[in-house]
């Protein structure tokens, strides 16, 4: 998505409790350990890295929308919540899309990739903690 085609951000989110599920690309679980490269946005994803949020949808609706939906693979739903993004001094807006107005996203774009690493290794050790909120078949 290009900052031209990409929807503009809605408000921020607030409810520091409200968790924000990620897919897991089974390429970031390596011996059964999730990579904090979960949580780090890529270059095409230009700073913003894309969830869901939980008063809008369930991890495993947010999870078949992921794979049946738009086609993409996933070991599974990982969350953090918005007050752990709001921890790491990321913000999180809303960015709903026309098939899917749960999505939202997490913010990054004005952090060196140094800083984008640190915070995605602490997202990523806040979500192992809390365990897959949902995988396949589990």
């Amino acid at each position: 998505m290009t900052a031209e085609s990409s929807p503009p951000l809605g408000p921020a989110l607030s409810n520091r409790d409200e968790l924000l599920w990620r897919q897991v690309n089974p390429h970031f679980v390596h011996g059964g350990r999730v990579s904090s490269q979960v949580f780090k946005p890529t270059p095409k994803d230009e700073g913003l890295l894309s969830v869901a949020r939980s008063s809008r949808t369930t991890a495993e609706d947010a999870f078949h929308h992921h794979v049946k939906i738009l086609g993409f693979v996933s070991a599974g739903v990982l969350a953090v919540s918005v007050g752990e993004c709001l921890g790491e001094s990321l913000t999180s807006y809303e960015q709903p899309l026309p098939d899917n107005p749960a999505h939202a996203v997490v913010d990054f774009r004005v952090l060196s990739d140094k800083d984008r690493e640190r915070k995605a290794k602490r997202l990523a050790a806040a979500a192992r903690s809390r365990g897959f909120t949902y995988q396949p078949g589990g």
